[in-house]
């Protein structure tokens, strides 16, 4: 009985710390790819000398904060894991984890390679930069949706007692999905509403993904449960 209230409290203390990480890289998102590095708003003249020196470091904090979604997504996949006889949807959330950590490092990648030589850069090839990271970061709808169907299905066909989290959040997780869907669209327009600047391909799915991750952080932190008392299915 004492091995197995180790084991649980190893658990909560794990499943907290990856829902910390989740925090943590919305947080480092805002300093790096907000306030520093200028991808939300997005920014309008990348090779701009006065903005180099804020870019690069905001592109250090990008960095950091997109390598934090392999121990939020981890944490997700390992508390469905406990509803699971035989894993299954876990270890595909965890092929999801995987896919949108690197397609996000590779956005921090691009902005901090636009600005490496950008004296020596031939204007459109910052532009191809530039263009590159917001594709990756909106037009990548199959991986971070597929993420959001993956945790809505493993929640939605749980048994009652059973689910990794409250249905609610199932549900939660397929507007998520649907609400990323516009960022496809950037293919297909350079301006206004639907280009990769625009508010519906580009604010929309931003604004969804970081609220998407700030709730399924309380959701870990709710089925980790207060110390001393067991995690939670339900």
């Amino acid at each position: 009985m004492v091995g197995q209230d180790s084991h649980d409290d190893l658990f909560r203390s794990s499943l907290r710390f990856c829902a910390w990480a989740g925090i943590v890289s919305i947080v480092l998102f805002i300093v790096g790819g907000v306030i520093l590095g200028g991808m939300i708003p997005p920014l309008l003249a990348p090779d701009d000398s006065d903005h180099l020196l804020a870019i690069r470091v905001g592109s250090v904090f990008c960095m950091l904060s997109f390598a934090l979604f392999g121990p939020f997504g981890a944490g997700i996949a390992a508390q469905t894991r406990r509803s699971e006889t035989n894993p299954v949807m876990s270890y595909v959330q965890l092929i999801y984890t995987a896919a949108g950590t690197v397609v996000a490092v590779l956005v921090a990648f691009c902005w901090a390679l636009m600005v490496f030589r950008p004296a020596e850069y031939t204007p459109t090839l910052v532009q191809f930069l530039a263009d590159f990271a917001y594709f990756l970061a909106v037009f990548s709808v199959p991986v971070f949706g597929g993420w959001c169907v993956m945790i809505a299905i493993s929640v939605l066909i749980a048994k009652e007692g059973r689910r990794p989290f409250p249905r609610w959040i199932g549900y939660l997780n397929v507007w998520a999905a649907v609400l990323f869907a516009p960022g496809q669209m950037v293919l297909f327009f350079k301006h206004g509403p639907f280009s990769w600047n625009g508010a519906v391909a580009l604010w929309l799915p931003f604004i969804a993904f970081f609220l998407w991750i700030l709730v399924m952080c309380w959701a870990m932190f709710d089925a980790a449960g207060e110390p001393g008392k067991p995690s939670r299915l339900y």
